[in-house]
């Protein structure tokens, strides 16, 4: 693959991310999330309570990652499975988030069309205390959402 066409097929996955996640959040979550802008960072570095990764391979290789806090996952959570946050277990939480992660590589594999690319099962961490980091000379691409409970990331190392 050129160098163009790789840089096409990263804004085209890029942009799908955008997209799945507001779609997701509206639709299977029902809340609204408002997309506030997109960062570059040298590192794929991860450290907010919760997180969920996908990695892409095939056509075009990287790494997807949603980061949150702990109670904003709880609610999309709930919202997603139909229990209060109160019923939530941990193991609903690491499923959660390892699901979301799936949901927003399935949307963007979908609505980027680039064919020959396959995603992997999708892993979740979450905790008060870790540190997370994906070594790649790859950039980072952080795309940013606010929702009501808090700030919603996506990090896209492609």
């Amino acid at each position: 693959m050129n160098e163009t066409s790789s840089e096409t097929n990263k804004e085209k996955i890029l942009e799908a991310l955008r997209v799945s996640v507001v779609e997701i959040m509206s639709t299977m979550a029902m809340s609204e999330v408002i997309y506030t802008g997109r960062e570059t960072v040298d590192n794929f570095y991860l450290s907010k309570e919760v997180c969920g990764l996908v990695r892409i391979g095939g056509a075009h290789e990287g790494m997807i990652a949603i980061s949150c806090n702990l109670e904003l996952l709880g609610v999309i959570v709930s919202s997603i499975v139909g229990l209060s946050v109160d019923e939530l277990q941990r193991d609903d939480l690491l499923d959660g988030a390892a699901e979301l992660a799936n949901m927003v590589g399935g949307g963007m594999k979908t609505k980027a069309q680039i064919p020959g690319v396959a995603l992997s099962p999708p892993m979740s961490i979450i905790g008060g205390d870790y540190m997370a980091e994906w070594k790649t000379l790859r950039a980072t691409e952080i795309l940013t959402f606010q929702m009501e409970l808090g700030i919603l990331q996506i990090h896209a190392s492609l």
